[in-house]
């Protein structure tokens, strides 16, 4: 349990810290989320940051469970507010499909993490 508890956390850090990465730098995709999503650009950027604090304690939490635990909670956390967001935008399932995919990877973390 513990081989894959160390897969799900590196794959889902990478995938938390390519978005991140996009957001602070400013990727126009990125921008057009942000305004399509109703949120003004410093405080999208920052949830950028967040995104990459939350992958690097994935990958540290390797050695200190209860912050892998931690970090995937709180990726899971954002990801459900992402919906919210997508879903007061009045996004399709299929727009939407990016953050479920996401969001279940991290939940499948955190449940992963926790059992191991």
């Amino acid at each position: 349990m513990f081989v894959l508890a160390v897969i799900l956390s590196l794959v889902t850090a990478a995938v938390f810290a390519a978005a991140g990465l996009a957001k602070v730098q400013g990727a126009k995709q990125m921008r057009d989320a942000a305004a399509h999503l109703g949120i003004p650009w410093d405080n999208y950027r920052l949830i950028g940051v967040a995104e990459l604090v939350a992958a690097a304690a994935l990958v540290i939490g390797i050695w200190l469970g209860w912050l892998g635990v931690l970090a995937a909670l709180c990726l899971t956390l954002l990801m459900i507010g992402a919906l919210v967001l997508h879903n007061r935008a009045h996004d399709t399932v299929q727009a939407m499909a990016p953050a479920i995919g996401v969001g279940v990877l991290a939940l499948v973390t955190l449940l992963v993490r926790i059992a191991a």
